[in-house]
């Protein structure tokens, strides 16, 4: 086939393809504009999954007479001069391309009144481009200020971009999961989304980030969030991250944005998954809403039509910011799980929970002035405690933040100062201090402590050698010869002695003093294979991930009777850590109930 010159209609309808894909792009792309127009209220208005009906109305500052059928032209924008202003964009919008973009592929229909202007009557555009007959019709029309753009019959003229959406329920997620993004951006606006005469979703704008998250999370989950606000390096990072007991199946909730510009990040997200690291289980995600501010000629925002990527100036120093933002929070909290037991009717829960949520909705409350819910929860717990789950029950007191920071165990237990009670099931320890009782699991515990002396001899270059006799000898594949040529360095700071000799063979004379006998060679085979195969993480990732695994075979284990001596000095052992809460895998390695949740089982109080 020879090469031929594109129509205009063919340009035209390939260049919305790249920035309207389905109807969530549509709101995206409108309801940025609105923003840009300093609304403070905007309303989403969708029907048929967004293919029937998208209507977005702010009360932004409107659009000039003039300026409105530029609008709808490509590349026009009020946004930019030229390339030199891209360097410190503040707004959403800056290519020009999102109306024009949308009027090819649909019916719009535009209705503005600028703020500024004192008549009570805008300007209606009307663009219809299914017929060379309909031209552009712009026309007096009374109206309020702000703009109202109506759109209709999506994608009427791509039937193959239509074929490809998802269904009208996956569309109408993906756009309530749109506005939701924007509303946790700016809380400051109030939004609302109507999906097919229903309203779906709203916040109050109220400015308070916490009020929006408590419409989307819930009280359980917004009592177990922990502020952040901190400036490293010229990098400011505010939000709230969730305590390690809030664990997620999916990244879904690792939500971030630059410069309040919602993105997605490799680096962001190694960031805080790395800092989470050891307080979670594998194949576990935290809950976080960041919101990350950067000088804006460190950050290239024009990477791709959906604005979705970003290009950092410096991966390194935006990694650095925000992992220790998230690790020096966690590290100052004393994490210990508080669990709840207390049973009584479920249904009068959700029915309570229910009636929370409209009178939020309907009277505007913030979440600081919401009443406590200490004693209503007396007579209304949630039904269906299992022991199975006792990690997965999310604990519902109000105070739950300050009840996790003030507690005095930690620092009473080195000292001795509590009652211990004994072992059950020859596993767990048994401890009461101050009206609670806790219960650590012993191997957790002993794996922990293990995991952190090997760590620390590591980093500290003081892991201890083994001489061994015979040496090992190992026959490697060219890939895993390489891989342990290139890396001799790493595996003799771990305490490994190796030689190369011959073809693809290594002579192993020293294997680190902590793994002495605890399978020498099928480990040393899987770190190597870890160097081989993992071209994604860092080569110390994959001898944490190891050394996990050796703490766990070198500690107690259950079904073991330790004498009160002995557990006098796990406890003294693990509480001078760090992070003596969870285990190297993310497990909690201590959990506490309180004594009124015991009288609330036994009927004492209701």
């Amino acid at each position: 086939m020879s090469i031929r010159l594109l129509d205009e209609n063919t340009i035209s309808k390939i260049a919305a393809g790249e920035v309207i894909e389905n109807p969530s792009s549509v709101v995206k792309e409108l309801i940025e504009n609105s923003i840009d127009a300093n609304a403070k209220s905007i309303k989403i208005e969708i029907k048929g999954g967004g293919t029937e009906l998208i209507k977005v109305i702010d009360d932004g500052d409107g659009i000039e007479k003039n300026d409105i059928q530029m609008a709808f032209m490509q590349h026009a924008t009020s946004k930019l001069k030229d390339i030199k202003d891209l360097e410190n964009i503040s707004s959403f919008g800056f290519r020009g391309e999102a109306l024009s973009s949308i009027a090819v592929i649909s019916n719009v229909t535009l209705t503005t009144k600028r703020r500024v202007d004192n008549k009570n009557y805008g300007y209606k555009y009307i663009v219809d481009l299914s017929s060379d007959l309909n031209a552009p019709k712009l026309e007096e029309y009374a109206s309020n200020d702000g703009t109202i753009i109506e759109i209709k019959n999506l994608f009427y003229n791509v039937p193959v971009r239509k074929k490809f959406l998802k269904g009208i329920p996956k569309e109408n997620a993906l756009v309530t999961d749109t506005v939701i993004k924007f509303a946790i951006s700016r809380p400051d606006i109030m939004f609302s989304l109507i999906i097919d005469d229903k309203l779906k979703f709203s916040s109050n704008g109220d400015g308070n980030l916490k009020s929006v998250l408590f419409s989307l999370y819930g009280r359980e989950i917004v009592d177990n969030l922990i502020s952040i606000d901190t400036n490293i390096n010229d990098v400011i990072v505010k939000g709230y991250i969730a305590k390690p007991i809030i664990a997620r199946n999916t990244r879904n909730d690792e939500i971030y944005y630059i410069n309040n510009r919602y993105i997605k990040s490799k680096t962001i997200s190694a960031a805080i998954e790395n800092a989470y690291e050891e307080y979670l289980m594998q194949h576990k995600y935290p809950l976080v809403v960041l919101k990350v501010f950067v000088d804006g000629q460190k950050v290239d925002v024009n990477v791709h039509p959906k604005k979705m990527e970003v290009r950092f100036s410096s991966d390194e120093y935006i990694y650095y910011a925000v992992y220790n933002a998230i690790h020096n929070k966690l590290s100052s909290l004393e994490l210990i799980h508080e669990e709840k037991i207390s049973v009584e009717n479920e249904a009068d829960e959700l029915d309570y929970e229910q009636d929370l949520q409209d009178n939020v909705k309907e009277k505007n409350t913030t979440i600081d002035e919401l009443p406590s819910l200490n004693n209503s929860f007396n007579t209304k717990i949630k039904s269906g405690f299992n022991l199975s789950n006792l990690y997965e029950n999310l604990h519902r007191d109000n105070n739950t933040h300050e009840k996790y920071t003030e507690t005095s165990f930690i620092k009473k237990t080195l000292s001795d100062d509590h009652k211990y009670i004994g072992q059950i099931f020859g596993t767990y320890i048994l401890v009461e201090y101050e009206e609670k009782l806790y219960i650590i699991d012993q191997h957790a515990a002993h794996e922990k402590i293990n995991f952190e002396k090997i760590m620390s001899s590591y980093k500290n270059g003081e892991v201890l050698r083994q001489k061994i006799f015979p040496s090992i000898i190992l026959r490697l594949t060219p890939i895993q010869y390489n891989a342990v040529v290139n890396n001799l360095e790493s595996f003799e700071k771990v305490g490994y002695e190796i030689e190369t000799f011959g073809d693809n063979d290594i002579k192993v004379d020293a294997v680190p003093y902590n793994i002495f006998n605890i399978g020498n060679e099928k480990l040393l085979m899987d770190i190597i294979d870890s160097y081989s195969d993992d071209k994604n993480k860092e080569h110390y990732d994959s001898i944490v991930e190891k050394i996990a695994s050796i703490s766990c075979k070198k500690s107690i284990k259950a079904n073991y009777i330790l004498s009160q001596e002995e557990v006098r000095q796990l406890l003294r052992d693990l509480f001078k850590l760090e992070n003596p809460y969870n285990c190297p895998h993310g497990r909690p390695t201590i959990i506490s109930l309180s004594k009124q949740e015991f009288e609330k089982k036994f009927g004492r109080i209701i």
